[in-house]
């Protein structure tokens, strides 16, 4: 167990330093291993060491607060993953509550006297667990409640990433992608969902046990199979890194949008960049859902980006830059201002343009500033929107 601990800490740490430097889901990942090593290996000194001084150095750290951190981790990889951005949005404060209500509930028990923090030791060690003072170490819930929480909010989060993992799914199916690298990263995330679901059932058989133990021999003596079917799924999730090495180099998409950003002497002088070729049924999906987002007249817009884009139509971002490199005719912003000249356009030749200042026909047609407007304008039909104006009316 220590040592397979000692792998895991190791592959994070590795995730961690390869990473660095770039936005890659992995950093959830890596995050998500440390803690979860850190918490293996903290209570198996806790259960198979009686030493009362290392059990009083575990009451001066608010450590097992950072339990509530593997759910929002794990969460947030496999979103991270599937978005294809580690990025965290407005409300993902939320995740980190529980945590936060924990670690400041048991953070003022952490400055006790070393006297009672080794009286508490003593007690843990030798003396029924019914009675103890050590359940009121956490100011706002007493440790049984904490570990109904820490499970229910385990089994809060499984359900979450089993539901955004299967929402993809159906989601491809409907655009009908079906490329190899696809697959590879389903079944990376089937794969670590099913040992996230592994834990979750350990989790809630220690709780159960912990609750009925009477004392540490006879949660030791029940918590042994805990601890086997620990290091067995715990085996299972570092063999799926070592079989998935696209996930331990941080490349679970191939690093699409990086070949993709790749400029044209970047690629001359590595001379290896690989390329990425979508079939003409999901090329075809994507024009049909930038149609129905033009129809919608979303480049109006001032904000629009690609970004925003990949969300109005629920496609990666990568998928969205890869079509307007590589297959489109025109580069977004390109494709995007012509929509909006298109636009001003319409509204002159229908005499809605009229009356209305240059300035706040750019500005309807979702241009920010006048000077963009001019600009984009006379690139398009060769004329200054004053020009265009006179020549309809002359």
């Amino acid at each position: 167990m220590l040592l397979l601990s000692g792998l895991g800490l190791f592959f994070a740490f590795f995730l961690l330093a390869y990473n660095k430097g770039y936005k890659s889901a992995n950093v959830y990942l890596a995050l998500f291993l440390f803690l979860f090593n850190l918490l293996i290996l903290i209570n198996y000194f806790f259960l198979y060491y009686d030493s009362k001084i290392f059990i009083a150095l575990l009451l001066s750290f608010p450590i097992y607060s950072i339990s509530f951190l593997l759910g929002p981790l794990a969460f947030l990889y496999v979103r991270s993953i599937l978005s294809n951005s580690n990025s965290l949005v407005k409300y993902d404060w939320v995740h980190f509550i529980v945590f936060a209500f924990i670690f400041i509930g048991r953070l003022p028990n952490c400055f006790m006297s070393w006297e009672e923090k080794l009286t508490i030791a003593d007690e843990i060690i030798n003396h029924s667990w019914n009675k103890l003072s050590y359940l009121n170490l956490n100011n706002f819930l007493k440790i049984k409640l904490n570990y109904k929480l820490k499970a229910i909010q385990f089994i809060a989060y499984l359900l979450a990433i089993w539901y955004i993992i299967l929402k993809n799914k159906t989601k491809k199916k409907l655009l009908g992608e079906s490329q190899e690298k696809v697959t590879m990263e389903e079944k990376w995330l089937t794969f670590f969902a099913s040992m996230l679901s592994l834990f979750t059932i350990i989790i809630i058989m220690i709780v159960v046990n912990f609750l009925n133990a009477a004392d540490k021999i006879s949660f030791l003596f029940t918590g042994n199979i805990f601890f086997l079917l620990t290091f067995v799924g715990f085996l299972m999730l570092i063999l799926g890194l070592i079989f998935y090495p696209q996930i331990l180099y941080g490349i679970v998409l191939e690093r699409e949008s990086l070949i993709i950003n790749a400029n044209e002497s970047s690629i001359s002088e590595k001379g290896k960049i690989e390329t990425i070729s979508y079939d003409e049924d999901y090329i075809e999906k994507i024009r049909l859902l930038l149609l129905n987002w033009i129809e919608q007249k979303k480049y109006l817009d001032a904000e629009s980006t690609t970004s925003s884009l990949s969300k109005d139509i629920d496609l990666p971002i990568h998928h969205v830059t890869y079509f307007f490199n590589n297959v489109n005719d025109e580069k977004y912003i390109e494709w995007r201002n012509r929509n909006r000249i298109e636009y001003a356009m319409s509204l002159i030749n229908s005499k809605n343009g009229y009356n209305k200042t240059i300035e706040n026909l750019g500005k309807e047609s979702g241009f920010k500033s006048y000077s963009a407007f001019i600009h984009s304008f006379r690139q398009i039909t060769g004329k200054l929107p004053k020009d265009y104006i006179k020549d309809l009316n002359s």
